[in-house]
């Protein structure tokens, strides 16, 4: 585990406490931090998006077709609000941007329905919310 840290951060870990110590220690400060009666620095955790994920959909009226939504390392949780002009349902496909440890970098597909064009017959703004919670989930 020490030789992946050193690969990902670029850094030798630090290893002044064993690992029951630093586990021990973080959850006495999550603790405290939480409790009413004790009052401790102000200190946050933020949790990161290990990897680069993308939406790929047809492209319709010049549009580019794929966007990376979620850069390496974007804070989790986030929400982006995406805008389309369509006519008709369509399909949102996410995939991992590369590079990724993963096989395959396909996450899965989404499909946008009850789509129609408005009365005039033109194409019809549809908003789509993506979202990474904060395990890391695309939803």
């Amino acid at each position: 585990i020490k030789s992946l840290i050193e690969n990902i951060f670029g850094k030798h870990p630090s290893t002044t406490l064993n690992q029951d110590e630093a586990v021990s220690r973080g959850c006495a400060l999550q603790c405290a931090m939480l409790s009413p009666a004790v009052r401790v620095r102000e200190f946050s955790v933020t949790d990161l998006q290990n990897y680069p994920i993308k939406l790929v959909w047809d492209a319709n009226m010049g549009e580019n077709g794929e966007m990376e939504v979620f850069p390496q390392y974007h804070q989790v949780p986030f929400s982006k609000m995406l805008t389309f002009y369509r006519r008709e349902p369509f399909t949102i496909k996410a995939y991992y941007a590369a590079p990724t440890p993963y096989p395959d970098s396909y996450i899965g597909q989404f499909t946008v329905k009850d789509v129609k064009p408005t009365p005039e017959g033109e194409s019809a703004k549809v908003k789509v919310k993506v979202r990474v919670n904060l395990h890391g989930i695309l939803t």
